[in-house]
């Protein structure tokens, strides 16, 4: 079994433990119709930092042990041959957590985009984000699990623990790292193969702490603090939640149609965007995106500026980046659900320009009209340069740069 990139075995094993997760995932999975039991983006590195507190207690160790069994029953996947799990404090996970993450996009895409500022550092955001989020992990490398507490095995603790003991069954009884492989890169991909896994996950997770906490333990989890978020731009948190919340969804869905059968036989068959993920029919009918080809940015800008970025976004990360620059959440979801394929490449200068080329294919043409109506509806306040060129019915082309001259310069590659 070929290993899986450092980034999807990382960033996918992440359990994070957001107020608004919790509440959503346990009222969606009810609403999905599963079953509920009467008696609950730094850079990567070669190799997991491994948390340097204690082995867990006997009594600690006998209490995981009860969940992995209750949740391998769960799951009804073969058990997981994992090494001794471990407890890490959030102190001692601040100084691990660098060597974990790997942000979705770079500043320099990320600020072609419009979501970041000059001031502002996706490592640094993503690194505060994540300190006040994660609650455990599962190491892929080490086979093994981290339950990040700072006072046991409280009922958050062990919630987390059935969390990413699925992950340790999911890596025990599927090998979707070849298509991890193949879609390395193609951010659209990457995060509907994530909503799977950490659907599954948090599914399996909701179910076991119905099954087995108290109403109380379970109101108490709901109702912890949310933790400080000051700083962080909204897009991020609701990029943080997708995997989650709209994979809970997903997983859901299946469940509601063939119990976990049907999850299990979703590994054969991988989601291939985030639109099959957020719409059923999609994934029910293979409704495959569009291939689309990047433009040529670089016959406009010339050979010595660098390659920042050249992918698909897919529809989840269009809604959030419509929603980041100004359009209000129901109008950025509906823009973005006709999407049918694209191709996003941003180029960049020593001197601090950028230009970014965004070619957009939409299932229809009333589609590419709404799009267009939004986008141009806040393309005035944008803080740098834009523009928006309606190449066909079904196809549109956004053009930002870091000024009016340099805009000019990239119009030519629309070949309108």
């Amino acid at each position: 079994m070929r290993p899986m990139s450092p980034l999807a075995r990382r960033v996918a094993a992440l359990s994070v433990l957001l107020l608004s997760l919790t509440i959503i995932a346990f009222v969606g999975v009810r609403a999905a119709g599963v079953g509920i039991l009467a008696s609950p983006t730094p850079v990567a590195t070669t190799a997991t930092p491994g948390p340097s507190g204690p082995p867990p207690s006997p009594n600690m160790m006998s209490v995981l042990g009860q969940i992995e069994k209750q949740v391998q029953e769960l799951r009804g996947l073969p058990a997981a041959d994992i090494g001794p799990p471990q407890i890490m404090t959030r102190n001692e996970l601040a100084q691990v957590l660098p060597g974990l993450l790997e942000p979705a996009l770079d500043n320099a895409t990320l600020r072609a985009l419009g979501l970041l500022d000059a001031d502002q550092d996706i490592v640094a955001l993503t690194e505060q984000l994540y300190v006040a989020q994660v609650a455990g992990y599962y190491d892929f490398d080490a086979k093994r699990m981290v339950v990040v507490t700072d006072a046991g095995l409280t009922p958050a603790a062990q919630i987390t623990y059935a969390h990413e003991y699925t992950h340790a069954l999911q890596d025990a009884a599927f090998d979707s790292s070849a298509a991890q492989e193949a879609v390395a890169g193609q951010r659209d991909w990457e995060l509907a193969l994530l909503a799977l896994k950490e659907g599954d996950a948090s599914t399996s997770m909701v179910v076991w702490a119905i099954g087995h906490l108290s109403a109380d333990e379970v109101a108490g989890v709901v109702q912890a603090p949310l933790p400080d978020m000051t700083g962080i731009p909204p897009w991020m948190v609701r990029l943080l939640e997708f995997p989650y919340l709209s994979g809970a969804e997903f997983v859901g869905r299946l469940y509601a149609s063939g119990g976990w059968k049907a999850v299990d036989a979703a590994y054969a068959k991988l989601p291939a965007s985030t639109e099959q993920v957020l719409h059923s029919a999609a994934y029910a009918n293979g409704e495959a995106p569009v291939e689309v080809d990047p433009l040529d940015l670089w016959s406009a800008v010339g050979a010595n500026w660098a390659h920042a970025s050249d992918t698909t976004l897919g529809e989840s990360w269009m809604a959030i980046w419509l929603e980041g620059i100004g359009v209000t959440r129901s109008a950025a979801d509906k823009a973005a659900e006709g999407w049918g394929g694209d191709r996003m490449t941003v180029a960049t200068n020593a001197d601090g320009s950028w230009a970014l080329g965004w070619r957009i294919a939409w299932d229809t043409s009333a589609d590419a009209s709404e799009f267009e109506t939004v986008y141009s509806g806040v393309q005035p306040d944008l803080s740098f340069a834009a523009r928006l060129v309606h190449v066909s019915d079904r196809e549109t082309v956004v053009l930002q740069a870091s000024s009016p001259d340099l805009l000019e310069t990239i119009a030519p590659i629309t070949g309108g």
